[in-house]
């Protein structure tokens, strides 16, 4: 088995963390923080309010920064079920794989929860329902009166639980349906069956809430269930089979070989995606018209593309340059990448520190919105991101990395699942865990990192992503 035959890094059995991989997370998280920097100091487009010039175009793009993190999300996590699957090895133990997500992304989330509910909130809370739904991960399920003034970027927390908890089941189904066929490539076509189901299931979702008749008929958190990010997880499902066979068959799927051979293209495909989503040339946010449906679908599809390109470009081996290396593989930016969970986290809840927002300032919170075009972009910036690092440095290395370590010792002795035995099994193949390509990343409240809510919602849609993207190697410290 040749380890470039999958992934960049996966496939050698080391358990090692991915530098390309490292990188890009802490490009996208720094991007997302610029963009909701951009957006609070007036840069950005909003709703029906143009953006600065060039400077707004450029902002504006930087929403595609969100598809990335959900597509990882979506390819290192499904692709142990799919190995399995198609080398009809043992299947990793749902408990264990459940208690390892829960363990990466509900610490730190605990914890700026409950900073972000004390600092900015306090005043605002008329319950302990209005404690309890932040940190049940119901809050935007169950959103009447809810005060999360600097928590509406956690949306996207929930997001990742409930993927969590669909992957165990979508496994099952495409291991059901995979389990007969003859020979690993069409048992890798049976699998994209499911996925492909799960990723319709989610666009006719998006498509329903964006009806130009319908859109005043849903809430704003509605624009923000996880149904409206299904497609970007089963993209990455998708490149899991794909990864998954090559590794398996030591024979190059279609879309691996395409993006060895012409990563020119798929470059060209991220930077009019890109250059699409700041300029928005089709339609208009017009509320309540159909070319403020096209304005939004065609903002979905431009930052899908952008996000299948970027991880196939940094993922898949032999497709990228030494130019690329050397920017994504630096020492800062990889560690920038490897506490970008907490630089999601937190630069939300600093950005409203800045306005002086809520009950550490001695009074309830309210919208940041309001304060738009208020700040220089520079002043805010800096404040921003020193605030961030410190913080999310911080919360990784006395937070994160100890609560990893306690996960790998807690899971490691947990037995997979034994595959039931099926005729003219191939000749077994030596597993190779995933490398550690943990992390999570961005996007926040003050702004939407893409076109989640409908061109016609009067309120501000919120930030964006944050997968906690991880091996599956029990033992990776992060």
């Amino acid at each position: 088995m040749v380890a470039t035959d999958g992934l960049n890094g996966v496939g050698t059995g080391s358990g090692k963390r991915i530098p390309r991989l490292e990188g890009l997370r802490g490009l996208l998280a720094a991007g997302v923080l610029v963009y909701h920097v951009a957006f609070m100091a007036g840069i950005t487009s909003f709703v029906q309010q143009p953006g600065d010039g060039v400077w707004g175009v450029l902002a504006d793009g930087l929403g595609v920064m969100l598809p990335p993190f959900f597509v990882l999300s979506g390819l290192f996590l499904y692709r142990p079920f799919a190995r399995a699957t198609l080398t009809r090895e043992a299947r990793p133990a749902v408990g264990r794989f459940l208690l390892r997500r829960a363990l990466r992304i509900l610490p730190l989330y605990w914890l700026i929860a409950v900073v972000g509910l004390l600092t900015i909130n306090l005043f605002n809370i008329d319950s302990i329902g209005d404690v309890l739904r932040p940190l049940l991960l119901v809050h935007f399920f169950w959103a009447a009166g809810q005060p999360m003034f600097g928590l509406e970027h956690t949306w996207t927390v929930t997001a990742e639980i409930s993927f969590y908890l669909a992957i165990p089941v979508l496994a099952w189904l495409g291991h059901r349906y995979a389990r007969r066929a003859d020979d690993p490539a069409r048992r890798a076509r049976r699998m994209l069956l499911p996925v492909a189901l799960f990723a319709l299931a989610g666009l006719a979702w998006v498509v329903y809430t964006r009806i130009p008749s319908l859109v005043g008929s849903f809430s704003f958190e509605q624009y923000f269930w996880p149904l409206h990010y299904l497609h970007y997880f089963a993209a990455g499902m998708a490149l899991a089979v794909a990864s998954a066979y090559a590794e398996a068959t030591s024979r190059k799927p279609s879309i691996h070989r395409l993006t060895a051979r012409w990563p020119g293209l798929l470059w060209l495909v991220a930077l009019v995606t890109y250059a699409v989503y700041g300029l928005k040339p089709f339609g208009a946010p017009v509320p309540g018209a159909w070319s403020g449906f096209v304005y939004e679908m065609s903002g979905i599809v431009a930052a899908s593309l952008f996000g299948v390109a970027i991880v196939l470009l940094t993922t898949v081996a032999n497709s990228g340059t030494r130019a690329l290396d050397a920017v994504l593989g630096n020492r800062p930016l990889r560690y920038l990448g490897r506490i970008s969970y907490g630089v999601y986290l937190w630069h939300v809840l600093v950005i409203e520190y800045w306005f002086s927002n809520g009950a550490l300032f001695g009074g309830p919170a309210v919208a940041s919105v309001q304060w738009r075009g208020t700040a220089g972009f520079w002043e805010l910036l800096a404040f921003t991101a020193v605030l961030t690092f410190v913080a999310a440095a911080a919360g990784y290395h006395l937070l994160e990395r100890p609560v990893a370590r306690l996960a790998g010792r807690r899971t490691s002795g947990s037995a997979p699942v034994p595959v039931t035995p099926a005729p003219a099994a191939p000749a077994p193949v030596a597993p190779a865990p995933v490398a550690a390509a943990d992390g999570g990343a961005p996007v926040t409240s003050t702004a939407p990192v893409t076109s989640t809510a409908p061109a016609t919602s009067a309120a501000p849609a919120a930030g964006a992503a944050v997968p906690a993207i991880t091996d599956t190697a029990p033992s990776a410290p992060r």
